[in-house]
């Protein structure tokens, strides 16, 4: 096992673009901490489609190679910085994947999400996909004893992400239905819950591809699973409605899911998206955001305010993120191709011991 004191420690990562394939197991120098920082011994790091993104086209967000992702990490203290309160060596910690200034308009109003100098882990910096991270301490949550750190790795931008989207930006109410689209993928099953089990809405709706998705969601709590390889996924929520549409639509696919989205709406109804996996420029329907006098809104990762209470949820055991199969560091490639290849449910985490 790397310590703190040696000079290396293994990474998975790039140096050049292009897709899984140019992902490979380096051999780097640990990173030194500045003051306000703590070193993380990297226990779980849980893959998203960030990472997918990181190989293939973010270039211009990333500040030198080797580069390595990871935004969502768990682990133990191994070192503080020597302005650092509050943490010492062997605290179980998860890690905060987003980073802000703290000072600017949004920064001070709470909303950190929309920093003017707002950074992720994973993407402007390197990541969890290692053996150690440095952290700023300001970061760090507590994990409970309780919590495998693979839980906890597979929690933070998934639940911060899912839980903004749907009740900080949609503001979902009780009474309300709620149709998630591509619902087995990390944020997508995390808004299930959510939606379940905290928001309580009345009607869940989701979408996906495959019986045995379907019948993982549906062991969520979901009341109405459409498969969308099998038809149209609108045209079902408009019969499931009784021609009525749903109060609100959460949407991190994009591409050829974005029309029929909107379409799934009732007239006045939300449409909040925060993801565009399948694809960012699809084409739309300005007609049906007037004549039905739709709102559509983003939603980007989460506020410190969101995260807290995102984590609390699983802390508790309210919610929790599904971990479909865990990979040893060595064993990087299968899991990137698993992601890739979109034959995941839930989360895909990478484990160190």
């Amino acid at each position: 096992m790397v310590t703190p004191e040696t000079e290396t420690m293994r990474a998975v990562g790039f140096h050049d673009h292009g897709d899984v394939d140019q992902f490979e197991l380096l051999t780097v120098p640990v990173p030194e901490i500045d003051p306000d920082e703590v070193l993380v011994e990297i226990r779980a790091a849980a893959l998203n489609h960030q990472d997918l993104f990181a190989v293939r086209e973010l270039d211009h967000y990333i500040p030198e190679y080797p580069f390595w992702g990871g935004g969502d990490m768990a682990g133990t203290v191994a070192a503080v910085g020597d302005r650092v309160t509050g943490w010492q060596a062997g605290d179980r910690v998860v890690v905060d994947p987003t980073i802000t200034c703290g000072e600017c308009r949004f920064c001070r109003a709470g909303e950190q999400s929309m920093c003017e100098q707002y950074e992720v882990f994973g993407e402007h910096r390197k990541g969890g996909f290692a053996e150690y991270a440095a952290v700023p301490a300001a970061n760090l949550h507590a994990v409970p004893d309780s919590i495998p750190f693979e839980t906890a790795a597979a929690a933070p931008m998934v639940t911060g992400t899912a839980w903004r989207a749907l009740a900080t930006r949609a503001g979902l109410e009780p009474y309300e239905s709620l149709l998630v689209v591509g619902a087995t993928g990390g944020v997508g099953h995390m808004a299930v819950q959510l939606a379940r089990e905290v928001l309580n809405v009345d009607t869940l709706y989701a979408t996906t591809s495959t019986a045995e998705k379907a019948a993982f969601l549906r062991d969520l709590g979901v009341d109405h699973v459409v498969d969308y390889t099998e038809e149209e996924f609108s045209a079902r929520v408009w019969e499931l409605t009784d021609k009525r549409g749903v109060d609100v639509v959460y949407n991190n696919v994009g591409g050829e899911t974005w029309v029929p989205s909107m379409r799934s709406l009732r007239p006045g109804g939300r449409l909040v998206a925060s993801g565009a996996t399948a694809g960012p420029t699809p084409p739309t329907e300005i007609r049906l955001v007037f004549v039905r006098q739709l709102n559509v809104m983003g939603s980007t990762a989460h506020s410190a305010t969101d995260l807290d209470r995102a984590l609390g949820y699983v802390w508790d055991g309210t919610v929790e993120p599904v971990v479909q199969e865990t990979f040893p560091l060595e064993a990087y490639a299968e899991a990137f191709r698993t992601m890739a290849d979109r034959e995941a449910y839930g989360k895909l985490v990478l484990t160190l011991d």
